[in-house]
């Protein structure tokens, strides 16, 4: 059963309190693009309150006919691990795929993958930057 989350109606910018809403999913967008642009989606994935990101470097095997076929550049690549709330990923990723076709070199894919569960409130908050979430009267405190 999900957990409950409470907003504050009087006062936006006070503490959330009052008023009862659902725990939002999240789900895991995997974004794969050029290493050399890797800062720049890293910071760009950001503003969807993304707060947990991981980075893996690869290294394509492809080999230069395959990819000037493809229109590739590099074989160095990043993989980008987020965390992003349901609610946030089709912004993104109109965002990502605007970005694909705009950014000189910074093409790329990018996908999302459903999370079933995640252990413990705290983690959960962490994951999907909210701190409103209530925990059910027989949760132990983090």
């Amino acid at each position: 059963m999900p957990r409950k989350v409470t907003k504050n109606t009087a006062d936006e910018k006070a503490p959330a309190k009052n008023q009862v809403s659902s725990v939002r999913k999240l789900k895991l967008l995997v974004t794969v693009i050029d290493r050399s642009k890797t800062l720049f989606y890293v910071d760009l994935l950001e503003q969807f309150e993304v707060n947990v990101q991981m980075v893996l470097y690869g290294k394509g095997t492809a080999d230069s006919q395959i990819r000037d076929l493809l229109g590739l550049t590099e074989s160095e690549k990043s993989v980008i691990i987020s965390y992003i709330r349901e609610d946030k990923v089709k912004e993104a990723l109109e965002t990502l795929d605007e970005k694909f076709h705009k950014v000189k070199n910074g093409k790329g894919i990018a996908f999302t993958v459903a999370l079933d569960s995640i252990i413990g409130v705290s983690m959960y908050q962490l994951l999907s930057n909210d701190r409103t979430v209530v925990p059910k009267e027989g949760d132990k405190k983090s």
